[in-house]
């Protein structure tokens, strides 16, 4: 009798135990969106207007007339310009730090030829690093698939078809081996 009592005890048990936890999955108290076919927007990133005392204190951190990023009239947030003038250091290894070498310039002027550009590379930094990355892997001997993939992976945002990009990646490398190499 008492191990039937037991076994009654450890399954009422375990049927409570299982619907406190279904029941605690089916809690409505976390916030969701609505669901409605109105668009969402924001156009702030405050909600409601500062008050007098929050003027007060803005007005006290506000810039000095001759700071040079100071807000925009209006905003409450900073600018985001640089600062134009800070000078790039002279040991600075990208843009402006580091003299253009005659085998980056006839890699570039041999992709300019074949129009290839890299999306974004104002200053052809990514341009310049595909070439020292096939030349890297060129002398480590790594398996030209894989170069051609990391190659045509950098110039497939410019492109609008995965053929494009492959022939794209293919003038990429062969002006690498060609003039940088």
């Amino acid at each position: 009798m008492t191990s039937k009592f037991l076994q009654l005890a450890m399954v009422v048990a375990g049927a409570a135990l299982t619907l406190g936890s279904v029941s605690a999955c089916a809690d409505d108290s976390t916030a969701t969106a609505p669901i409605t076919s109105n668009p969402v927007t924001t156009t702030s990133m405050y909600s409601t207007q500062p008050s007098s005392a929050d003027e007060s204190s803005a007005a006290s951190a506000a810039p000095s007339a001759d700071d040079t990023q100071s807000p925009t009239a209006g905003s409450a947030l900073p600018a985001t310009a640089p600062n134009p003038s800070t000078n790039v250091p002279q040991n600075f290894p990208g843009p402006n730090g580091q003299k253009m070498t005659p085998k980056g310039q006839a890699y570039l002027a041999a992709l300019k030829s074949q129009n290839v550009t890299f999306m974004g590379d104002a200053d052809n930094s990514v341009a310049l690093t595909m070439a020292e990355y096939v030349c890297n892997e060129r002398r480590k001997g790594t398996d030209p698939v894989t170069v051609k993939a990391f190659v045509t992976a950098s110039v497939g945002p410019g492109t609008k078809t995965v053929a494009e990009a492959n022939a794209k990646a293919d003038r990429v490398i062969k002006a690498a081996d060609e003039h940088y190499c």
